[in-house]
């Protein structure tokens, strides 16, 4: 279950069912539409890669574009995060209904669980929206928060606690001086199972509300048929889709400017703490490729001792 906040300039309305509320009638636009994120496909080698020696040749994807690390040793990860700054988007009749995820997470590489937050970039109505989100992939749907401009700051990250066994997830705007915080309690030996609160701050500063404004919901996060197993760390770019069954099912991934991901960081369940190129874990660089070969998205070599890297969307 799950819950939308859509802040306007003079208040915040907190809407609350018995189904997620997701990316659905939001306050940017009329269209009433559901997302999912999934899941990454099993990568494929790129045949007409040639690679240098500041870039291997990455894998090419059905879903993502951008980074993932797993563990050399099997071992979780506890922490991810990275900062960057929101890039434009363009729509048109051609990209009716595109949209664009951009967000770092835990999980959905070697598991069917994803745990993350971040930003979007939604075409509706002909014209670009950008707000703040998470999900906890596949038990809610993308949960639409507070909106963003082109040319925010963001910091986002999603955080582990093994014990309270809980995720926290945050997406922070550090221009506007907005905030998500998701804490979410994950099974029945914790304080609150199957609970999560979201707390929005930073809000307007004259209004009826008073912030920070935090709501507590429930819904099954992690369920028992399918657990988080924190086995990936990921900075990664993706279209969503419409159906959590079907990965298949996606909107058209929107035509965005680059954008750069920066302090891109990860801690594991031992304590060690360091970038995407830590060499403790194998990392791995993801192009976005379609089932039919159109190549959508592609990720740079890692720059800034693998702190950063540029995800450029493509012609296809």
């Amino acid at each position: 279950m799950g819950a939308l906040f859509l802040v306007t300039a003079v208040s915040v309305v907190v809407t609350a069912g018995a189904a997620p509320a997701g990316a659905r009638n939001r306050a940017q636009g009329t269209e009433s539409v559901v997302a999912f994120t999934h899941p990454a496909e099993g990568p494929r080698s790129i045949r007409s890669c040639v690679p240098t020696p500041t870039k291997p040749c990455p894998q090419a994807n059905y879903l993502w574009s951008g980074y993932v690390d797993t563990s050399l040793a099997g071992g979780q990860f506890t922490s991810v995060s990275a900062n960057w700054i929101q890039t434009k988007a363009t729509c048109g009749q051609a990209n009716r209904g595109a949209w664009a995820l951009f967000w770092v997470g835990l999980d959905g590489s070697r598991s069917v669980t994803v745990e993350q937050g971040g930003t979007e970039a939604q075409c509706v109505n002909g014209k670009p929206r950008y707000s703040a989100w998470w999900e906890m992939y596949p038990t809610n749907l993308v949960q639409t928060s507070f909106p963003i401009a082109v040319g925010d700051h963001i910091s986002a990250s999603v955080v582990y606690s093994s014990a309270s066994d809980t995720y926290t997830v945050t997406v922070q705007d550090t221009t506007s001086g907005q905030s998500l915080v998701v804490v979410c309690w994950t099974n029945a030996s914790a304080v609150n199972p199957n609970m999560y609160t979201v707390t929005l701050d930073g809000g307007p500063p004259s209004g009826p509300t008073a912030f920070p404004v935090t709501q507590t919901q429930s819904g099954i996060l992690c369920s028992p048929s399918n657990p988080c197993q924190n086995a990936s760390a990921e900075w990664v770019v993706e279209a969503p889709g419409d159906d959590p069954s079907n990965p298949g099912g996606l909107y058209p991934l929107a035509h965005y400017l680059p954008v750069t991901f920066q302090s891109a960081n990860a801690v594991d369940v031992s304590g060690d703490s360091g970038s995407i190129s830590d060499p403790a874990w194998e990392h791995t660089g993801y192009d976005l490729t379609t089932t039919s070969d159109v190549h959508l998205a592609d990720v740079s070599a890692l720059k800034s001792d693998g702190t950063q890297f540029r995800d450029v969307r493509v012609h296809g």
